[in-house]
C-alpha cells in the first residue's frame, strides 16, 4: 500500500520544538513504513533543508509559504507518486482541494482537535461539505468522534475513535537518572523534604493553571513544604509572556518559593521532569481531545488528578490509576484529590503503577494498526 501523509505544513516533521501533531504523524508513520511505502508531506525547516528517505519512509519537504501555496505544492507531488491512500492531517481545508483534482484515491480525515474545524479556521457550511466529501474522519478519541457525528452528520457512519499511542521507554529509563535528577532538583531548588505537584503543558487557559492556584494556599498551609512545578510555554517552544502568563505570575508572587516555573522544557528532556513529581495534576477546563500529558505522567509512575473534560476519563480511571475531578465543583474536589494523594505515600504507588500498567495498552504500533485497518477497508470498499 502506498500511503500519503498531508502534515499541516505550520511545523516540520519530526518536529523541533514538540509540535504534538507533527510528533503524532512521525511515530505513526514510523510504524506504518515497516510493511508499506509513506510518504509525508511537511515543510522546510533550516534544520531539515531537503527531502529525506529512511528505508520505506519519504519526507517530502516543500517550502511554506501559505496553506493555500503549501497544499498547492502537495498536490502537485501527489499526482505524480499516485498513492493508493491520502490522510490529510488536522486540516479540513485542505480536502476539498486535494478531493477535486485526486477524485479517484481515498482520503481519510484525521483530526486531534476542534481548533482547525471552527471559525475563523474554517465555517460551519464548509466543513459540512468536508464531512460529505471525505472518506473516512478518525480522532484520537471516542469523544472527539462523538462531537464531530453530533456536529456534522455527514460524517455519521465513517466515523473512528483511535487512541494515540505513546513509548513508554524514555519516561521509565529516566527513574534510574538519579544524579541527572538531582542536578535538575538543584536549579530548580527542590529540596528531598519537599512534596511536589507538577503541571506539565501550555500556559493558556484552557489547560486550567489557576485551578490549581486557587487551591494551593489551602494545600500550603496544610503542607508548609508544597510546591507546584509549572512546565510549558505559552507557545511551542517560545515563552511568550502573553497577558495570562502575566495573570499567573501576577498570582504566584504571594506564594514564593511555592511555585517554581521552568518555563519550555525540550521533548526529550520531559521524562527527566516527570521524575520531580509527587503527582501530575491536569486541571483543563477545555474539553481536551485526547490528553497526552496524562500518558506521559502514567508512563513515569506517576499518580495522576486530572478534569472530566473531553477524553481524559477515556485515559484516567477515576479511583484507580488517578482521580477524575468536575471543573463543576473544582475547588472542593482538586483540593480533596490533591491532600489525599499528599497524605499518603501507598496511594501514590498503587495509582501510580496501575497508570503503568494501563499506559502499556496505549502503543504506536497498535494505533498505526488501526488506521491500516481503515485505510484497507476503503481500498476493498473501492475495487
Amino acid at each position: 500500500m502506498k500511503i500519503a501523509i498531508v502534515s499541516p505544513g505550520s511545523f516540520s516533521v519530526p518536529p523541533v520544538i514538540g509540535s504534538s501533531v507533527e510528533h503524532d504523524i512521525q511515530m505513526v508513520a514510523e510504524q506504518m513504513e515497516k510493511e508499506h511505502d509513506v510518504i509525508v508531506y511537511t515543510r522546510k525547516c533550516k534544520e531539515y533543508k531537503k527531502s529525506s528517505r529512511e528505508g520505506n519512509l519519504y519526507y517530502k519537504r516543500l517550502l511554506y509559504l501559505s496553506s493555500s501555496v503549501y497544499v498547492k505544492k502537495v498536490i502537485l507531488h501527489l499526482k505524480k507518486v499516485k498513492p493508493d491512500i491520502i490522510m490529510v492531517e488536522n486540516r479540513p481545508l485542505y480536502v476539498s482541494a486535494i478531493k477535486e483534482q485526486l477524485p479517484g484515491v481515498p482520503i481519510v480525515l484525521n483530526m486531534h482537535s476542534t481548533v482547525f474545524a471552527s471559525p475563523p479556521n474554517v465555517s460551519k457550511p464548509m466543513m459540512t461539505q468536508v464531512a460529505k466529501q471525505v472518506d473516512a474522519l478518525i480522532t484520537n478519541s471516542k469523544y472527539l468522534r462523538r462531537y464531530y457525528i453530533n456536529k456534522f452528520p455527514g460524517f455519521k457512519g465513517k466515523a473512528y475513535g483511535v487512541h494515540l499511542g505513546i513509548d513508554p521507554d524514555p519516561f521509565e529509563q529516566a527513574q534510574d537518572q538519579e544524579e541527572r535528577i538531582n542536578k535538575i532538583k538543584k536549579r530548580l531548588r527542590i529540596q528531598e523534604q519537599d512534596q511536589t505537584i507538577l503541571f506539565v503543558g501550555r500556559l493558556m487557559k484552557e489547560k486550567g493553571i489557576h485551578l490549581i492556584l486557587d487551591v494551593l494556599p489551602r494545600l500550603i498551609k496544610e503542607n508548609t513544604r508544597l510546591k507546584l512545578i509549572i512546565t510549558g510555554a505559552s507557545r511551542y517552544g517560545r515563552n511568550l509572556a502573553t497577558p495570562y502568563v502575566r495573570y499567573i505570575r501576577r498570582r504566584t508572587l504571594k506564594l514564593g518559593k511555592h511555585v517554581v516555573f521552568t518555563k519550555f522544557i525540550a521533548p526529550n528532556q520531559i521524562p527527566f521532569i516527570y521524575q520531580l513529581a509527587d503527582m501530575v495534576v491536569i486541571p483543563s477546563l477545555w474539553q481536551e481531545p485526547f490528553g497526552r500529558v496524562n500518558l506521559e505522567a502514567m508512563a513515569s509512575t506517576k499518580a495522576v488528578v486530572a478534569s472530566d473534560r473531553g477524553g481524559i476519563p477515556e485515559l484516567i480511571k477515576h479511583e484507580e490509576n488517578g482521580f477524575v475531578v468536575s471543573i463543576e465543583n473544582y475547588r472542593e474536589e482538586l483540593y480533596q484529590s490533591i491532600s489525599k494523594l499528599l497524605n499518603s505515600k501507598e496511594l501514590r504507588e498503587e495509582y501510580g503503577k496501575k497508570g503503568l500498567e494501563r499506559v502499556k495498552e496505549f502503543t504506536w504500533s497498535k494505533t498505526a494498526e488501526q488506521y491500516l485497518n481503515i485505510y484497507q477497508m476503503l481500498l476493498n470498499e473501492k475495487e
